[in-house]
């Protein structure tokens, strides 16, 4: 029985993919966070329901953690698995790493990768989604600025690193025909993510409130989960919630996907 590891695990879309999972998925949750009681507490719900499901904290805020992670994730993975990457920030201000790297260009981009680096080298892994966001068309890669955030803006960068991350998946895919692959926008979904202080976080908390509720979002990746075939061998499909879409030209842009992709081997290399 095949297992299913999903990132972001404890809150919002991954916590209620994770309960939505609990009594469909034949094999084992390893359910990925930071918060070790929340996903004690998962782990319980789950395992009341009749699933079968393991707590694997661990950190992606940096490329240490994430390595980390990583290889205990492939000394326990099954052959078979699916890597669901769910984890990230939208930031509101600036943040370096220890890296000195920008927050979510790390956690959005780089630490996804080298956490999989370790998975897809035990062969044991053989479809992967990557859980981006529709706003990748607004994003714009700074080969000197991004990693760093010397060009943060408190939407562009969010934007940025998942256009990074979508890019360096269908590099991922091409390398590994084996596996599939798929990136997509899962829906505007109700959750922490983007919180705010003070009145702009307000009136965005007012917003929200017409979005979807993650159980529905957690209902739509769930059917995805259980198809076939989600790309052709050696590609990653952009899904624009359950329907296939042509990639945002931005995605297209070879100038940029060669930006992404040597900034991304450059700044990995000693990982």
């Amino acid at each position: 029985m095949a297992d299913l590891i999903l990132t972001g695990a404890s809150r919002g879309i991954g916590h209620a993919l994770s309960l939505s999972l609990a009594g469909r998925q034949e094999g084992r949750l390893l359910l990925v966070a930071r918060d070790r009681a929340r996903l004690d507490a998962l782990v319980t719900s789950i395992e009341q329901q009749g699933g079968h499901a393991i707590a694997v904290p661990g950190d992606l805020s940096s490329l240490a953690g994430a390595r980390e992670l990583g290889e205990r994730l492939a000394r326990t993975v099954r052959p078979g698995a699916t890597l669901i990457h769910n984890a990230g920030l939208w930031p509101s201000r600036r943040v370096l790493t220890p890296e000195g790297l920008e927050a979510a260009f790390v956690i959005n981009h780089l630490a996804p990768l080298v956490l999989q680096r370790g998975l897809l080298g035990t062969g044991h892994v053989r479809r992967v989604m990557a859980v981006s966001a529709g706003l990748i068309f607004k994003g714009r890669f700074d080969a000197a600025r991004t990693p760093t955030g010397e060009d943060f803006s408190s939407i562009r960068t969010y934007c940025t690193t998942k256009l990074c991350f979508a890019l360096a998946m269908r590099d991922v895919a091409a390398a590994h025909p084996e596996m599939d692959a798929v990136v997509l926008h899962p829906g505007v979904v109700r959750t922490d993510l983007g919180a705010r202080p003070g009145p702009l976080g307000w009136l965005l908390s007012l917003v929200k409130r017409g979005w979807e509720a993650p159980e529905v979002c957690a209902a739509r990746l769930t059917r995805i989960l259980h198809r076939e075939r989600w790309s052709p061998p050696g590609e990653a499909r952009w899904l624009v919630e359950e329907a296939e879409q042509p990639w945002p030209p931005i995605a297209e842009d070879e100038a940029t996907r060669r930006a992404v992709r040597e900034t991304t081997d450059r700044l990995l290399a000693s990982v």
